[in-house]
This record gives structure tokens, C-alpha cells and sequence, in this order.
């Protein structure tokens, strides 16, 4: 399986800033790779410090990336994720 494309970026997140679809592309992650990073954003392990911890430093970068792609979506309330939150919560 080879890295990711733009368009499989945007079939993932819909339409999304040009700085972000760049760096998304710089982690050369695979299909496979973006669909777990798009759920763990998405989902309540984003919210886990340990579980996050426990990524592989590229998949971090790609849960971060793909976090601020979900934020920035029109349909998302602005404020704090998930796992920000948890940040604060815990310090």
C-alpha cells in the first residue's frame, strides 16, 4: 500500500486548509495509516494522554493534523479538543 494522496485527504476530511493537506502529505503515511489516525482524532482515545502517548511520533503528527483539520470544519464548535482539554484537566 503507498502513501496517501490529496485526494484521498480530502475524500477523508472534505475540503481543507492548503497548509494542512501539505503537512498530512510530508508524514507519507498509507490509507490504512490516515483511516486510524481519523478515528483516534475523532474518537474519546483522543482525549487519553496515554493513549496517545503510546503512538508512534509520526501517527501523533497525524492525529494532530488531522484534529486541527476536524476543528476547522465549519460544522465543529470552535473551542478546545478533546485531548487539549484532557491536558488541562490534568495539569
Amino acid at each position: 500500500m503507498g502513501e496517501i494522496s490529496g485526494r484521498d485527504v480530502i475524500a477523508a476530511l472534505g475540503p481543507v486548509d492548503e497548509i494542512i493537506l501539505r503537512e498530512v502529505l510530508r508524514t507519507r503515511a498509507t490509507q490504512l495509516e490516515l483511516k486510524r489516525a481519523l478515528i483516534f482524532a475523532k474518537g474519546p482515545g483522543n482525549a487519553d494522554p496515554i493513549a496517545y502517548g503510546a503512538l508512534a511520533e509520526t501517527m501523533q503528527r497525524l492525529v494532530d493534523l488531522l484534529t486541527v483539520a476536524l476543528e476547522q470544519r465549519p460544522e465543529h464548535p470552535r473551542g478546545r479538543s478533546a485531548r487539549a482539554e484532557a491536558r488541562h484537566r490534568a495539569a
